[in-house]
């Protein structure tokens, strides 16, 4: 019985998107959220904080309550800049299309993963132009065989504010073997997400990120800023369980060394 409730959730959820757009919903156009979503999240954040997981049954595992709480965990929750609630709407419909795909998932597994999609397996790193002036952040799934990457770009300025019309060329490889490569993209508004097809290993994953100018794609001569400039980001997978075993050991075996070691000289001074 509980496994035809866990489904039945499942399903309400898969249909939400589905309903919010034919019924024309306040919170939801063309499978992302309104204005009014972004300003339901914000109304709901101190309810979120107080209640953690619980506020996902308290909203009866919504659509809305899973896209807000990966919203509070994304980098432009916190921006102030002007267009912050266009960044956090253009944000939302990537989020609304993983929790749809999540709850597909338990819709067959009859298990409601209540933490938020965008909240496993997320690798941060970031790296500068020589310039200092583009900061390059990417958040990436970490690399596991027989699945894709999911890889988010940001371009942000020296004051940590998202860079408008980048120019600019990503390869990603994977023990020497090509898996994406564009040589001319381009971000208008400074974000981009990708998706790999599925890995052949869980080894690290290498990400070229080529700069090739800030600029209309119309006007390639009115370019400013970096041009050619390659910036390389590795995701390295996470630990498996006899890795960290093994790493256990070796810090015992460490502090159990240097124990014996300096014991002596403890004793002299004492």
């Amino acid at each position: 019985m509980k496994e035809i409730l866990v489904i039945i959730a499942s399903i309400i959820i898969l249909s939400q998107l589905l309903t919010t757009n034919v019924s024309g919903s306040p919170f939801f156009s063309n499978g992302h959220f309104t204005e009014n979503g972004i300003e339901w999240c914000e109304e709901n954040y101190p309810l979120y904080e107080i209640l953690g997981e619980k506020f996902f049954e308290h909203h009866k595992h919504s659509l809305e309550s899973r896209v807000c709480a990966n919203l509070y965990g994304d980098y432009f929750w916190t921006y102030t800049g002007p267009d912050r609630i266009e960044k956090l709407i253009e944000r939302s419909k990537h989020y609304s299309q993983l929790e749809i795909m999540e709850s597909y998932e338990e819709s067959q597994t009859g298990i409601i993963d209540t933490t938020p999609a965008e909240n496993k397996d997320q690798t941060l790193i970031q790296g500068t132009t020589q310039d200092g002036k583009i900061l390059v952040q990417i958040i990436s799934s970490a690399p596991k065989i027989n699945q894709s990457m999911e890889i988010n770009l940001s371009f942000l300025d020296i004051a940590k504010g998202l860079i408008s019309n980048v120019n600019y060329g990503i390869e990603v490889s994977q023990e020497g073997q090509v898996i994406v490569q564009n040589k001319n993209v381009y971000s208008e508004k400074g974000l981009s997400t990708l998706i790999t097809r599925p890995l052949t290993s869980d080894e690290p994953v290498e990400i070229f990120i080529s700069i090739n100018g800030i600029g209309s794609p119309e006007n390639q001569e009115d370019w400013i800023g970096p041009k050619g400039e390659v910036l390389i980001f590795t995701v390295v997978p996470e630990f498996g369980v006899l890795t960290i075993i093994l790493l256990a050991i070796t810090i015992s075996i460490m502090i159990v060394f240097t124990r014996n070691k300096i014991t002596p000289y403890q004793t002299f001074y004492t």
